[in-house]
């Protein structure tokens, strides 16, 4: 350890998935960045993960572990939320998924950008996609040839216009505390429940706050299996209920988004992919309260379309775990 280095917090929440964990655990211990600390929130039902935490603590000090069997996964996610917001000694952190990979320079090399550029907020690689086993499906994040800056406005404006997360998934980005919104995930206070944009949402504040330094080569890898929650027909729904919560908080802010003529086109794109969504949600027989409140949502943005792109209508889903 190194204290003269800035701290970086490595928050990693577990359940049930002990072969996957280990596997992420390793990748932040062994890390070449020196001054991190490791927090692990675990509301898994059986010790077999607690077990196998105290086998590493026993050998490295930085390693705080918290098993909470009667949490859900919103209690466990939140756990390390506020753990973020409390610590004072730490400056940038970086979540990582139990299910994920660093890759052993990943923090050194974000930090040395992070450090050397101060108008950054953010730091972001691209990705590898694996599959349950560890093999390399593919590659995900911006397409660029060497080190760059990216203006953060730019950056948030290019995601809510093209529906798309380039920036990665929590374990890809290294994140500046200072210029997260008191401290926590969220863009906003409206959307401090719902789990399945949490990503885009903390991006999208974090670019409001500055600039994005990408990394062209991967520093990270993102596990794709069965058990994920993305793969679930709810948490597909309640995504683009969140999209529309991201595109609405960007009018009402006027960031991103800035004029009548941005937030419209920002609307129809995004009708036209709930859309597809609804159907996907028919075709799977999903009748869910989410269903619902997404029908509600389309027909009121239709409506807003032609009244000066005035919301009429309380989105009330939270999304995942809720």
């Amino acid at each position: 350890m190194n204290e003269n280095l800035p701290k970086v917090l490595i928050l990693i929440p577990t359940f049930n998935r002990p072969k996957y964990f280990q596997i992420a655990l390793m990748s932040a211990i062994n890390q070449t960045y020196q001054n991190i600390e490791i927090i692990i929130s675990d509301n898994s039902t059986d010790d077999d993960t607690e077990n196998l935490v105290y086998q590493y603590m026993k050998k490295y000090p930085n390693i705080k572990y918290f098993h909470h069997k009667n949490f859900n996964a919103d209690d466990n996610w939140n756990f390390l939320r506020q753990y973020q917001i409390n610590d004072t000694e730490s400056e940038y952190v970086n979540w990582l998924m139990d299910d994920d990979i660093f890759y052993p320079q990943k923090i050194e090399i974000m930090m040395n950008l992070i450090l050397n550029n101060p108008n950054i907020s953010m730091v972001t690689s691209p990705r590898h996609e694996i599959d349950e086993e560890g093999t390399i499906k593919g590659l995900q994040g911006l397409d660029a040839k060497g080190i760059a800056i990216y203006d953060g406005k730019s950056v948030g404006k290019d995601a809510l216009f093209n529906m798309t997360n380039r920036i990665g998934e929590p374990t890809t980005v290294l994140i500046k505390k200072s210029c997260l919104r008191d401290k926590d995930l969220c863009w906003n206070a409206d959307e401090r429940g719902f789990f399945s944009m949490i990503d885009l949402s903390t991006w999208l504040q974090l670019l409001s706050q500055g600039n994005m330094a990408f990394y062209p080569e991967p520093l990270s890898a993102f596990r794709i299996h069965n058990a994920m929650a993305s793969a679930q027909s709810k948490t597909y729904v309640t995504f683009w209920i969140d999209w529309a919560k991201l595109i609405w908080t960007g009018w009402r802010k006027k960031i991103f988004l800035e004029t009548k003529e941005e937030i419209r086109a920002a609307v129809l794109i995004w009708i036209h992919h709930a859309s597809k969504g609804l159907r996907n949600a028919y075709l799977t027989s999903y009748q869910g309260d989410e269903l619902k409140d997404l029908e509600k949502l389309m027909l009121e943005t239709f409506k807003a379309v032609e009244n000066n792109y005035e919301l009429d209508y309380e989105i009330k889903s939270k999304g995942l775990g809720h």
